[in-house]
């Protein structure tokens, strides 16, 4: 009974390790785009493809749709959730309170090189807007959002805020493509970055929450563009 019983944990462990590698695979694909909104996440075709029982595949997928990447399709089968208003609304509203905590707790450990780095990259933004150059724009703007996280050492934030961020860069690359270099953005970027070196809570979160309501905004717009509009066809 007792080697039964090692047996049967054996294989359930094995299963279970099947399923979050399939996991990784399919939500990956989605995230990437290789498998795009509305495409059927069929348990038959995925086992044959990775060459395994339909059971750690079934419950790969319905992990997915526990976590709001997946839906139930035609029949029994599921398919790539075609993002809702309400789901990119939750995804930015939860991005907005995540980064502002952890860019508070950032500043708390900033130092006096820190906030000159993000002076620098403030600066060289500038430098690139009136220049027109998007890539260099751009490449300092991923920096100047990097330098206001970075000392924040908090895991349990940080395993969070990843998982939304996975989120975001999905409906970004969905609907919305374009770097905004607007100077109400830079204005924006010029409040968070004052904020932050004076480590102003209330005014940091304030500053960022209107920052990330006009991204969020953007792309909920954005669905009802051309590329939204081609999502949807491709589902029916």
């Amino acid at each position: 009974m007792e080697e039964e019983n090692v047996v049967r944990a054996a294989e359930m462990l094995q299963r279970k390790n099947l399923s979050a590698q399939v996991y990784d695979i399919l939500e990956k694909r989605i995230l990437t785009g290789d498998i795009p909104p509305g495409a059927s996440l069929a348990e038959e075709s995925a086992a044959e493809e990775f060459g395994i029982s339909r059971s750690p595949v079934r419950e790969a997928i319905s992990a997915l749709e526990q976590i709001g990447l997946a839906e139930r399709g035609r029949g029994r089968d599921r398919r790539v959730v075609i993002p809702s208003a309400k789901f990119i609304a939750d995804t930015y509203d939860a991005w907005t309170i995540l980064e502002a905590g952890r860019c508070y707790l950032s500043s708390l450990a900033a130092t006096a090189e820190d906030h000159d780095e993000i002076r620098r990259a403030l600066s060289g933004m500038e430098k690139a807007k009136r220049a027109h150059d998007l890539a260099i724009y751009s490449e300092l703007s991923r920096r100047f959002h990097h330098l206001l996280k970075c000392r924040c050492d908090n895991v349990q934030i940080l395993s969070v805020f990843n998982n939304f961020e996975k989120y975001r860069q999905w409906l970004v690359a969905l609907y919305h493509d374009d770097t905004d270099t607007s100077e109400s953005t830079m204005k924006e970027h010029r409040e968070i970055a004052k904020r932050y070196i004076e480590k102003d809570l209330a005014g940091l979160t304030a500053s960022i929450q209107r920052h990330i309501a006009g991204q969020k905004d953007r792309v909920l717009a954005s669905m009802t563009n051309r590329k939204g509009a081609a999502i949807e066809r491709a589902a029916r």
